[in-house]
């Protein structure tokens, strides 16, 4: 506990960095409420992600997720391309040690979750403006009520109202591409052996790049045939053509995403004749028998600090990294952990919390330097795998991606 007591804290998103906050504060003795937007839950969203195997035994050691919580880990990731020599699952000159593991989406969140007593977690409260005075912050939710905390941390997602209160001259910066993406269960392939690769196959005349990832079904199974292919193709698309694009099967203009269920036929009809002209024939094949896909797009954003007053952002919600990164949990996590630590320092709490706040922008921007430099690697300048040597594949790869000391799915 903190020299000043316990606090009362609204944690304002009830997903991944919103749950593993909340647990974290409750447990060092605050009082906590979770304040998520969304009244039907959260099980449906997403697919799989990718994190670490040191962040996944961090979150089992701290009891934030079961000891036996079910991840498909990957130790080599292999670049590749389309080769006329090898058109079922292209050529593969350049290989690199990962300590990636893949989860499912939906589990990952179940297991956050059942750990924040459902006394504090509140659905369908949507904040409409905060406001901080006399050292305290009053929130105001959409039906008119408002309540005072003693701090709030915004934990709503890439398109955080959080991050526009405290910066409202700092817009997301879009990177030029979209991901588009889908599962499919493995059951439903013939040949589930490239399926134990991480590959990350650049395309045959375009900029961009696909990747696949195999993931526990929901249930937590990884018995072969059971598992879920989780795949996502990064598309070039230029900003002026995005409003019509983003259309939906309503013709309603999507804002940064069009979930599953809501692309146009046609559109994603498009994208698999695209993809099956880019890319080797067993990835093109899982794409055509892949349904409910999505599209979601791509960008970045850079903060000075991660707090105003006592207001403060986590995960996504603080400064936007490219999902490529598999930062996402590490982000939410480390912000979380990280402001435990602070509030129990015995500064007074605004000295922690602008400590706790320099820490992790200075993270971040290195994280958000690696980001750029896996697009410029992955997205628009990859070297031709289809027919540059190892020798040559090796020392793109050392000029092209620098890896941050706090965090990376890279093994050393």
């Amino acid at each position: 506990m903190s020299e000043f007591g316990k606090l009362k804290i609204a944690i304002v998103g009830g997903s991944l960095s919103g749950c593993i906050a909340a647990t974290l504060l409750f447990r060092a003795g605050h009082e906590v409420t979770v304040l998520e937007r969304s009244r039907s839950g959260l099980l449906g969203r997403g697919g799989g992600l990718t994190t670490s195997r040191t962040v996944l035994e961090e979150l089992k050691s701290l009891d934030l997720l079961d000891a036996g919580f079910a991840a498909s880990p990957f130790h080599t990731l292999k670049m590749s391309k389309l080769s006329e020599e090898n058109a079922y699952v292209g050529r593969c000159p350049l290989t690199r040690p990962i300590d990636m593991h893949c989860v499912n989406w939906g589990g990952f969140w179940q297991n956050l979750r059942k750990r924040v007593p459902d006394e504090i977690y509140f659905q369908g409260k949507t904040v409409s403006q905060a406001e901080e005075t006399d050292g305290c912050v009053s929130l105001t939710l959409e039906d008119g009520s408002t309540e005072a905390y003693d701090l709030v941390v915004f934990a709503d997602g890439y398109r955080s109202a959080g991050r526009k209160l405290l910066f409202p001259d700092i817009d997301l910066s879009y990177r030029g591409y979209f991901v588009w993406r889908g599962v499919l269960p493995e059951s439903e392939v013939n040949d589930s052996d490239p399926l134990n690769d991480h590959p990350r196959y650049s395309y045959k005349n375009i900029d961009g790049s696909f990747v696949s990832f195999i993931i526990p079904d929901s249930s937590g199974s990884m018995i072969p045939g059971e598992r879920i292919i989780n795949w996502a193709a990064y598309i070039p698309l230029p900003a002026e053509d995005l409003p019509e694009f983003m259309l939906d099967n309503d013709g309603q203009a999507r804002s940064g995403s069009i979930p599953s269920g809501a692309m146009r036929p046609e559109q994603d009809t498009d994208l698999k004749t695209l993809m099956t002209e880019q890319l080797p024939s067993y990835y093109g094949e899982i794409l055509n028998k892949s349904q409910g896909n999505q599209i979601q797009l791509i960008y970045s954003c850079a903060l000075p600090a991660y707090r105003k007053g006592r207001m403060c952002l986590v995960g996504d919600a603080g400064m936007m990294v490219q999902p490529m990164t598999g930062a996402g949990v590490f982000k939410g996590f480390s912000n979380a952990l990280d402001l435990v630590d602070a509030l129990g320092s015995g500064k007074d709490l605004d000295s922690a919390l602008e400590s706790w706040s320099i820490r992790q922008t200075r993270v971040a921007h290195r994280m958000l330097e690696m980001g750029h430099e896996m697009e410029q690697a992955f997205i628009w300048n990859t070297i031709d795998l289809a027919k540059a040597s190892p020798e040559e594949c090796e020392l793109w790869w050392e000029k092209s991606i620098r890896v941050p000391e706090e965090f990376s799915y890279f093994a050393t």
